[in-house]
């Protein structure tokens, strides 16, 4: 038996899935959901949820803000890494391979890396990933995007 993909999720992922109602935030709930069934690994880091709980607190949307809460929690099948030197360290190296990338893109693509995902997912096209996994466009066929990177 193969293992399931390792899939890293970029703060977008969440913010399409619980803010918004599109075609987009579908496209999100079927990933969020695939972690939730097992079919996929996901993980993302905790900065994820300073970027995540910016808006809402200025909205003071309580109920966003409690959802993020509980859901950006490492559990079964989702992990949430800690900012730790070493990842600091590694995002340091991705910033300096390309000065482009901001500071929190850069940390979450050394997150990836370190936690050794098989690809990034994200709805931001801008999202570059040196030095680590491939990005994967959140959209219609993100689910067949990443089990292709398996086969």
């Amino acid at each position: 038996m193969t293992s399931v993909p390792r899939v890293y999720l970029d703060t977008n992922v969440f913010i399409a899935a619980y803010e918004h109602v599109s075609a987009r935030s579908d496209h999100a709930r079927w990933v969020l959901d695939a972690v939730e069934d097992g079919r996929i690994h996901g993980a993302t880091s905790e900065i994820t949820l300073a970027e995540l709980l910016v808006k809402p607190f200025q909205e003071e949307a309580l109920a966003i803000i409690d959802a993020y809460l509980a859901v950006i929690q490492p559990g079964a099948g989702f992990d949430v890494m800690p900012i730790e030197r070493a990842v600091l360290i590694e995002a340091a190296r991705v910033r300096a391979s390309r000065l482009s990338i901001r500071l929190p893109d850069a940390i979450h693509v050394a997150t990836a890396r370190g936690l050794r995902c098989d690809c990034v997912v994200s709805d931001d096209g801008r999202l570059d990933t040196p030095r680590g996994p491939p990005a994967i466009a959140l959209g219609p066929f993100t689910m067949d995007d990443i089990f292709a990177r398996r086969a």
